[in-house]
């Protein structure tokens, strides 16, 4: 059965929440963080599959995106102060309700792109029975700290105002290698799912604002720092999985190296997995069946 409903972040916002827990004899729980310009409602042929093989899925919708964006204003924006410890801060309180509703289950994360950012600093200090991180990447630290002084400026002027420079700044060439012609077509393979997200009023209309611009740097430089790496558990069984067509990971090229960022800061348990011609969503992708089949058997194994 797919529910929705809304759950108190600790600032008082109401997060949106999708449910599916149509499972008879559960064996565990995945919390599903999406990533940037979408919502968790995207994810759910992936927790029917999810749901089949004995899970019960939640996802929210991040602060100013989805349904927890409280009005048209707020969609894309994040504050500029304390947005993306905000975000790490609510993915804590769904944790939270997950451990207090299925006491005793197994409790995974599937993050994907800007949300594995966010659960790459999330799992450095929250016990997780394992994560599998998809769409994830590197950036070098000079062109975040660069993207920061810039984002700083607009934020200090008005963190809610929309920036396309900064938008095109941050897909910028994305498309390059496709030949379909469209704007997001590095998204999937798959013609109907970027037309479908080019007409959600959720993704393809939402343009960030410079104070969601300005938390987007912050996240990735910090799931990328040293201090962030060495906190977390060095048992934590850690999935990568990435498209080799897939510019956010830089075509397959990221994927080893964060696999061995976290082997070198002694994680035990990290594997990786790379499915060739793939695009950034390998749920939405036209192998997705594979990758839905490659995420079930890993939560199998590592929750036994």
């Amino acid at each position: 059965m797919y529910k929705q409903m809304k759950l108190k972040a600790t600032d008082g916002l109401d997060l949106h929440l999708h449910i599916w827990d149509e499972v008879k004899n559960p064996v565990g729980v995945v919390q599903i963080v999406h990533g940037m310009a979408e919502h968790g409602a995207r994810y759910g042929l992936f927790a029917e599959r999810l749901n089949q093989a004995g899970y019960i899925v939640v996802a929210d919708d991040h602060r100013g995106f989805g349904k927890s964006a409280i009005d048209e204003a707020s969609l894309g924006h994040l504050d500029g102060e304390t947005g993306f410890k905000n975000m790490v801060e609510d993915e804590v309180v769904v944790r939270t309700y997950l451990k207090e509703t299925y006491p005793g289950l197994p409790y995974f994360i599937f993050a994907h792109s800007m949300g594995s950012f966010i659960i790459r600093t999330f799992m450095a200090k929250h016990q997780v029975d394992g994560v599998i991180l998809s769409g994830s990447g590197l950036q070098p630290i000079a062109l975040l700290k660069m993207g920061q002084m810039i984002t700083k400026q607009r934020v200090k002027k008005d963190d809610r105002k929309r920036s396309g420079f900064l938008n095109k700044l941050a897909f910028w060439g994305y498309n390059k290698p496709f030949n379909e012609n469209h704007r997001f077509s590095w998204l999937s393979r798959d013609v109907a799912i970027y037309e479908a997200y080019e007409q959600d009023p959720f993704c393809g209309p939402v343009v960030g604002t410079s104070g969601f611009f300005h938390n987007l740097f912050e996240a990735v430089k910090v799931s990328q720092q040293k201090e962030t790496l060495e906190s977390v558990p060095k048992d934590l069984p850690v999935l990568l999985l990435s498209g080799s067509d897939d510019p956010v990971g830089h075509f397959g090229k990221d994927t080893p190296k964060i696999a061995l960022s976290l082997e070198k800061a002694g994680v035990e348990d990290v594997t990786y997995k790379i499915y060739e011609d793939a695009r950034h969503e390998l749920v939405n992708e036209i192998c997705k069946e594979t990758v839905f089949q490659d995420v079930i058997d890993w939560l199998d194994e590592k929750r036994r």
